[in-house]
């Protein structure tokens, strides 16, 4: 099968499911820094200081990168991401599972990232407003001692990078998917694939049923 042969929405379908690779290589790399971070002595005496920090003046520690649970579902859906490196060439040939496990896992991907983003963003305290909450409470000489223990500047940028990258293009190939499934239904019919049809093709049927004729062209 050459690309000539393969409809256009197809192809733009395909290409956002290559790039779901180096978003899950990105994801990847995030979450097993994040976990070797957390399992450094450093990280543990962090979390110590910050621990008697909250104690004695009641401060409550910053929102950080992302440890054991926060950290594997990264390390997850990375690997979710690169998965897409089987499923793009066969989604490009037609193959009807991998259409709808590319559907599902980018649903998925999708989710959780509009999840994980959401509650980051409803972690009101930040490094930057917890230093100033102990310049206030004249405890600012433990701020040396934080930052010595700290992971790098450039973590936290990287986790949101991964991680917003991951949810715009997850997005990107659900949506893709659907248009060309709706729209070219027959490039994923008659390839050898004799199964009965799943829920996603029951979905994309009553898409196309609603669709008026002149769509349809």
């Amino acid at each position: 099968m050459t690309g000539r042969d393969v409809p256009r929405g197809v192809r733009v379908a395909t290409l956002l499911a290559g790039l779901m690779v180096p978003v899950g290589v990105l994801l990847l790399v995030a979450g097993v820094l994040d976990l070797a971070y957390w399992s450094s002595p450093g990280a543990g005496r962090l979390t110590a200081l910050m621990d008697n920090i909250q104690a004695e003046y009641g401060t409550v520690p910053p929102a950080m990168i992302r440890a054991g649970r926060g950290a594997v579902l990264l390390v997850v859906l990375g690997l979710a991401g690169i998965a897409y490196a089987v499923l793009a060439p066969l989604i490009f040939k037609g193959v009807r599972w991998a259409r709808s496990w590319a559907l599902g896992a980018g649903a998925a991907i999708f989710l959780i990232g509009l999840m994980t983003i959401g509650s980051d963003a409803s972690q009101p305290i930040y490094l930057k407003d917890y230093y100033a909450t102990l310049t206030g409470a004249t405890i600012g000489d433990r701020i040396p001692l934080i930052e010595a223990q700290l992971y790098p500047a450039w973590y936290p940028w990287l986790e949101d990078a991964a991680q917003g990258l991951a949810t715009l293009a997850a997005l990107g190939v659900v949506i893709a998917l659907i248009w060309a499934v709706v729209s070219h239904a027959e490039h994923f019919l008659g390839r050898g694939d004799q199964s009965e049809p799943d829920e996603w093709d029951t979905a994309i049927a009553r898409m196309r049923a609603t669709r008026k004729p002149s769509d349809q062209g």
